[in-house]
């Protein structure tokens, strides 16, 4: 006659000190103080401010003990890419790759290395027309050169982010949105565009941290939608180079535009030596508004 053993399989609660003990004392001891190593780095590292995600991504993979503290990254690509000769190219692939139905698989995060890109296609835009966060090494290390970034979509998508890189000497506006996605702007400039810095039309944008310098026509220019402006380093300077009367450093074109400033910021610190109709006006709304 044979007899069959039986096995229980433990359930380990890492948190539960007195179920560790009843396994071995001695490993309990290690896991738990494992257990509370990795707490007490996520809690340290919860203080953290990264200016890219790309920082925590090689944070993560410098130790095994990061590596257990943080989460696991979003999916993400960077440019140059060996597969695709522009970043227009890479944009397109995305966007095919979104709209089927394996779009969980598509990476929602770009990283444009540290380099001067000059638009050799001769398009007047880099067409973005899916969410996605975008962002280069810092606006004095990755430059976008001879385009601007056109935000398109739909708005019931999400959101498009754009940090730490420069758009210069755009044929056209630098960052615009127009009847799409909203878009949120971290630490960029622009400079030195054919016409406006940047332009919102039926959208949203927020922008922390913005330089607008030495474009043709106004610096921030809303045709329908808001502009929030906030960040110690806003600055909309010398723009409307052009010299029209009715272009301006901010300039709210309609009345169902608003240009926001958040306080400690004001209109007057933020928009200096703009040429054309001066720093700020139109029909629409400029208003100073408190932090949230």
């Amino acid at each position: 006659m044979s007899t069959g053993a039986s096995t229980k399989q433990a359930t380990l609660n890492t948190d539960d000190e007195e179920s560790l003990d009843k396994i071995n004392p001695l490993f309990a001891s290690r896991l738990l103080s494992h257990h509370k190593r990795v707490s007490l780095l996520h809690r340290i590292l919860s203080f953290h401010e990264t200016k890219s995600p790309k920082d925590l991504i090689e944070l993560r993979s410098s130790s095994k003990s990061l590596r257990n503290a943080l989460r696991p990254p979003p999916l993400w690509t960077s440019f140059p890419n060996s597969n695709y000769a522009s970043l227009q190219s890479l944009l397109d692939r995305l966007e095919q790759l979104h709209g089927k139905e394996s779009s969980g698989n598509v990476p929602s995060l770009l990283f444009i290395e540290e380099g001067e890109y000059v638009n050799v296609a001769e398009e007047e835009y880099v067409k973005v027309k899916i969410p996605l966060s975008i962002y280069g090494a810092g606006c004095e290390k990755t430059t976008l050169v001879g385009v601007g970034l056109l935000i398109r979509g739909s708005k019931s998508d999400g959101s498009v982010v754009i940090e730490d890189l420069t758009v210069q000497k755009s044929t056209q506006n630098g960052l615009c949105a127009v009847n799409g996605m909203n878009l949120i702007v971290r630490r960029c400039k622009v400079e030195m565009c054919q016409s406006a810095g940047v332009l919102a039309n039926s959208v949203d944008i927020s922008c922390d941290d913005l330089q607008v310098v030495g474009c043709v026509s106004s610096g921030v220019f809303v045709y329908n939608g808001t502009v929030k402006l906030s960040g110690e380093n806003t600055c909309i300077q010398g723009n409307v180079t052009s010299g029209e009367s009715d272009s301006y450093g901010l300039d709210a074109y309609s009345s169902s535009s608003k240009i926001q400033i958040v306080t400690p910021l004001t209109k007057e610190t933020i928009s200096i030596n703009n040429g054309g109709g001066g720093n700020w006006g139109g029909d629409g709304t400029i208003e100073q508004v408190s932090k949230k």
